[in-house]
């Protein structure tokens, strides 16, 4: 894709004061303060199912949940893959409470973590391994990976470097590179201003993009991981 205008975007990592505020638009709209959304998700080209994401606030906090399961074209064979991430979290970024489960044919990662009084974030990951306990402070991390659903880049993003990321698939924090693009992108015979945001982790590069319309949800999410490949677009 060509990339128009490149510019930072205007610092508030340190506050996070606007984190959220967008969804709560949205989510004023919604019956019983709730938001769900559709995206189509192909892999190597090809519509493998539709992940269902919904928002929903309680209290000052704001729950995510996207989930789908599907069966991946593989060599000659299908090969199941199944996803089921959820995070909830306060206006100031602070994770309160993650569940995950995740399939990859045989391969099963569960994760749950829960806020303790002192703030720190403890976490229970299930794999093939065994069951493992470690606890993540505030301070590790800037915001967790489900943001994207809910906000808009510029109220998480405050600028193109490196970010630390709360993993909720996987239950730790990975460094990550971010840059952050400027378009100029037609949508529904519309010009608008599209963020589109550059995630680079290790070899893994994804991108989103957020258009002005709705820029609090990503309109498109290319990922990269070690399961492969996926495109997420809105269903409209």
């Amino acid at each position: 894709m060509h990339a128009l205008n490149a510019r930072r975007l205007s610092p508030t990592q340190s506050s996070l004061r606007g984190l959220c505020a967008a969804a709560l638009l949205a989510l004023l709209a919604a019956p019983a303060g709730a938001q769900s959304l559709a995206y189509d998700v192909a892999f190597r080209g090809t519509s493998v199912a539709t992940q269902q994401v919904t928002l929903a606030f309680e209290g000052d906090a704001l729950s995510v949940r996207a989930e789908f399961a599907a069966e991946l074209p593989v060599f000659v064979v299908h090969h199941e893959y199944s996803e089921d991430l959820s995070a909830t979290y306060s206006t100031n970024g602070s994770v309160l409470r993650i569940h995950s489960v995740t399939m990859d044919g045989p391969k099963m990662i569960e994760v749950n973590a829960e806020a303790e009084p002192d703030g720190l974030l403890r976490v229970v990951r299930t794999d093939m391994s065994g069951v493992s306990t470690n606890y993540i402070s505030r301070s590790d991390y800037d915001f967790n990976s489900l943001t994207i659903y809910g906000n808009a880049p510029e109220t998480f993003i405050s600028t193109n470097t490196q970010v630390r990321v709360l993993d909720v698939a996987q239950g730790r924090v990975v460094p990550v590179a971010v840059e952050t693009i400027s378009e100029s992108t037609t949508f529904e015979r519309q010009n608008l201003v599209t963020v589109h945001t550059v995630w680079t982790e290790g070899f893994f590069v994804s991108h989103t993009w957020h258009p002005e319309r709705f820029s609090n949800l990503p309109r498109r999410f290319v990922r990269q991981s070690d399961a492969g490949e996926f495109t997420f677009s809105l269903i409209r």
